[in-house]
């Protein structure tokens, strides 16, 4: 007798007929029927076959409605036809010899978890191979792909997490709610000294790396990490090698999908060099600002929309305002001298022209100024601001004059001398 899975399940040998078999007969009834039912509603697939030309191809005898699911075909597409048809990717998957070597040897066997392919379908698969009392052989199988894909999308995760995070220019940490590394990437070597797996057994951490004028704020800073606060902050740390460093550091905490803390993320970065170049311009530009208060001109910077970006100490004592009452106010709220005879300043002016100016002009007060002023121009050769210049020359002038009339004065006293001694 042939069921629905084409297992052929006789009598028990030596039983006689009647009331004994017929008994027998009913509890394999009722053992093909529990058995057909579970297998029709199983997620697995389950594939009865033939053999055919002594074990070189194998026909379908049977097949679940799971397998149908799986394999997205019909039953009765595949009764009677051969597995090297409907599957044509069967033997490069592996299972055809399984079910051969099944088939000759009756020893079941599992096929590794691995992907089928064909041109109508494709998946992860695991297989159970065994042959039946009758000599047909089954496979059992489940369609593993939505968890393959998983797990390969949680390795490529993986994968590419520690990928960027190795090749990460900043030091990254990730510290446990109570205050202990849990993990760092190589930066942390290239910037601190200290090997990942000294960092990973620091029980002290930040301690050890903190330079001690800056232990106290560092400290704090950590502590508001572990509280879970969020920040950014400078501060100088001690290399291994007893190196002082100034680094920045953001931080930030971490949870999980059910909102439990996972502690921290911190981001550290070595900006040293930015930091000597920071103080590098802050001496420059007081050296520069020393030098241009030194001057007896006085000295404005405009920005391009007039209003004022500095002063030098001579202009400020020129308008009467100190340098922090100057700078940010608009030129035209500015009273200045030399610009009485002026439209409008010439560094405006300047700005407007896109020419350089120079001029000598007198104050209704009397007073003589020589005045310079010229665009700012940025490297694109777009204007963004002026600077102006006026030297008080009036000393000079009326000097320059007095000796123009001492000269005349002596060519007239020459030429009377001249003209008494001819008479």
């Amino acid at each position: 007798m042939v069921w629905s899975l084409g297992v052929h399940m006789e009598p028990e040998c030596g039983r006689s007929a009647g009331n004994t078999a017929g008994e027998a007969e009913a509890q394999l009834d009722v053992v093909r029927a529990e058995l057909d039912e579970l297998l029709k509603h199983a997620n697995a697939g389950v594939a009865v076959y033939r053999a055919v030309d002594d074990g070189r191809d194998f026909v379908f005898v049977d097949f679940s409605r799971g397998a149908e699911e799986i394999e997205r075909i019909g039953k009765a597409d595949v009764i009677g036809k051969s597995v090297l048809e409907i599957f044509p990717g069967v033997k490069l998957f592996g299972l055809f010899d399984v079910l051969v070597r099944v088939w000759r040897t009756g020893v079941s066997e599992h096929h590794p978890i691995s992907i089928y392919r064909d041109n109508r379908i494709s998946g992860w698969r695991r297989n159970y191979v065994c042959r039946l009392p009758n000599g047909l052989v089954m496979a059992v199988y489940s369609d593993v792909t939505l968890n393959k894909q998983s797990e390969m999308a949680a390795r490529m995760s993986e994968q590419r997490f520690q990928a960027i995070a190795d090749y990460t220019y900043d030091w990254e940490v990730w510290v446990s709610p109570a205050g202990r590394v849990l993990w760092t990437n190589p930066a942390a070597t290239r910037i601190s000294g200290y090997q990942v797996e000294e960092l990973l057994a620091m029980r002290d951490y930040p301690g050890p790396l903190a330079f001690e004028p800056d232990r106290n704020r560092l400290i704090r800073i950590f502590h508001s990490a572990v509280e879970g606060g969020t920040g950014n902050d400078q501060f100088r740390i001690r290399t291994k090698a007893g190196h002082i460093l100034w680094a920045e550091m953001s931080w930030q905490p971490i949870y999980d999908e059910n909102g439990h803390s996972l502690g921290h993320r911190e981001s550290i970065r070595d900006v040293t060099a930015r930091k000597l170049a920071e103080r590098a311009a802050e001496l420059a530009e007081q050296e520069k600002v020393a030098i241009l208060d030194s001057m007896e001109e006085r000295i404005l910077h405009l920005d391009a929309d007039g209003s004022i970006l500095w002063a030098n100490r001579a202009a400020c004592q020129e308008i009467g305002l100190a340098r922090e009452q100057i700078i940010g106010r608009f030129s035209e709220e500015i009273h200045v001298e030399w610009h009485e005879s002026w439209g409008v300043w010439p560094a405006v002016q300047a700005m407007e022209t896109g020419r350089h100016i120079d001029a000598e002009r007198t104050s209704p007060e009397g007073r003589t100024w020589f005045v310079q002023a010229s665009p700012v121009l940025d490297a694109h050769g777009l204007t963004v601001g002026g600077v102006e210049i006026a030297l008080d020359v009036s000393r000079y002038k009326h000097g320059q004059g007095a000796l123009q009339e001492y000269g005349g004065l002596r060519l007239k006293g020459d030429h009377h001398g001249r003209a008494g001694r001819e008479g």
